[in-house]
């Protein structure tokens, strides 16, 4: 599942991965540039997540 969501992201453009040529093979990914713009709008999110979550409990 990992793999798969890694692959949409990499098509995406979200995401840069790196083989390397090794035994065993190792892969690692990083943040595209288009990757690290989104993070401004994800840190958003976040913030309004935990304020409405805050905001909900405080009503029960």
């Amino acid at each position: 599942m990992l793999s798969k969501e890694l692959k949409e992201l990499e098509l995406n453009g979200m995401v840069i991965r790196k083989v390397y040529d090794s035994t065993p093979v190792a892969v690692e990914y990083e943040l595209s540039e288009s990757g690290k713009l989104i993070t401004e709008v994800l840190d958003k999110m976040i913030e309004w997540g935990i304020e409405h979550r805050t905001s909900v409990l405080s009503r029960t």
